[in-house]
């Protein structure tokens, strides 16, 4: 009997929750330039940004 209870539960809260998310529209229309400044702002760089150290190298200097 509990675990009935406990599926309808869930059931209720699914049928609210997807009643509430209908009225709300999610806006997502950011620039490129926007995307990358909050990445690099993150931590982001490029491949060609970046240092490579070799091995070979290290050892000689």
């Amino acid at each position: 009997m509990c675990d009935r209870k406990l599926i309808i539960g869930i059931g209720i809260g699914m049928i609210i929750s997807s009643v509430v998310m209908t009225g709300v529209k999610i806006n997502a229309n950011y620039d490129k330039s926007v995307i990358e400044q909050k990445a690099r702002d993150l931590g982001m760089q490029y491949p060609d940004e970046m240092r490579v150290i070799r091995d070979k190298e290290a050892k000689t200097k």
